[in-house]
């Protein structure tokens, strides 16, 4: 089969070209593997493309700018692939300004959500620094607490231990004195 073919449609008479996945890949500067994710991509969009005989895909004129249009939208924005097919299908744009307004308002809708991004991020930002010194602070009093508790309880505890000290001491002491009228010669316990 040649990649031009010219065929007839009998209802209005017209002779219309047609083309194969070749020709169309050739016409668009493209591999025939990136042609087929097109077209397929198309068709998940409902766009119809016309068979042959044994049921593969032949291309009118219509087709051939319909895929000229999303390969320059493509390539004209940030899009996805996938974005630049449905917008292209579902505007049914006919003229080729069309697609450079769209990528226009496209790419100025874009470069609102990016101010808005990074007026977010900014944001982000500041609060999370804002957030950090918070955490900071409370690290700092946490810690002073500790040690003020921990010099209080050493306090309590030196105290406590020199209290029974003194109390041992004291009840040493009685003991040594109230021993000391007992303590005679054990020949002078009888007189």
């Amino acid at each position: 089969m040649s990649d031009i073919s010219v065929m007839t449609d009998v209802s209005i008479g017209e002779e219309k070209l047609t083309f194969d996945n070749s020709a169309v890949s050739k016409i668009l500067g493209v591999q025939d593997s990136t042609l087929r994710k097109y077209c397929t991509l198309m068709q998940k969009y409902h766009y119809k493309f016309a068979k042959n005989s044994v049921g593969h895909r032949i291309f009118y004129n219509k087709d051939v700018d319909v895929l000229k249009k999303i390969i320059d939208l493509k390539k004209s924005s940030s899009l996805t692939l996938e974005e630049v097919v449905k917008v292209i299908l579902e505007s049914n744009i006919d003229d080729t300004n069309g697609i450079s307004d769209i990528a226009t308002i496209l790419t100025s809708d874009y470069s609102k959500i990016l101010e808005g991004f990074s007026t977010f991020t900014k944001e982000q930002t500041e609060f999370n620094k804002h957030l950090i010194e918070q955490l900071q602070k409370q690290e700092i009093y946490i810690k002073n607490s500790i040690e003020a508790r921990d010099q209080k309880l050493m306090l309590l505890i030196k105290e406590s231990m020199e209290v029974k000290r003194q109390i041992v001491d004291a009840i040493t002491e009685v003991k040594n004195k109230d021993m000391g009228k007992y303590k005679k010669a054990w020949w002078q316990f009888w007189k």
